[in-house]
């Protein structure tokens, strides 16, 4: 079993499409962990990205978007091995830790940012909707 082992799910009720644009950009999971260094070994479109991973550690990392209703899951996964390894078990849960806290808080401020428009308890779909209608009536005022 690798040191790290990442595996978490979020909910985002948004499409596919929108979230690859963030969480398959090598560039923004730079931005998340600078010590690590991606590169892609599989590109699966809209269903997300995998990267074989270096730096502080070494191993795998892929994001899957599974469409689900209205909107995605979106799973993380961070398989790897310190590049030089912890000198205690409590070392090696605290590096887990850290890498899991990290990606979580990254995926839930995505899904804070995509979906801050739609109020609580509307379907995605029945608010695109209503924008399109608002749109419609702003024009026909005019």
């Amino acid at each position: 079993m690798p040191a790290v082992d990442v595996i978490d799910q979020t909910y985002v009720a948004v499409p596919p499409r929108a979230l690859r644009k963030v969480l398959c950009v090598e560039a923004v999971w730079a931005e998340v962990v600078p010590d690590l260094q991606l590169a892609c070994f599989e590109d699966r479109g809209l269903r997300g990205k995998r990267w074989t991973v270096s730096g502080a550690l070494d191993g795998t990392a892929e994001v899957w978007l599974e469409e689900l209703a209205e909107g995605t899951v979106v799973h993380v996964f961070l398989q790897a091995d310190p590049a030089t390894p912890p000198r205690s078990e409590r070392a090696r849960v605290r590096l887990d830790r850290a890498y899991r806290e990290r990606l979580k808080r990254w995926v839930t401020d995505v899904r804070d940012t995509l979906d801050a428009e739609r109020e609580v308890g509307v379907a995605p779909a029945a608010t695109e909707h209503a924008a399109r209608g608002r749109a419609g009536a702003d024009r026909s005022a005019r």
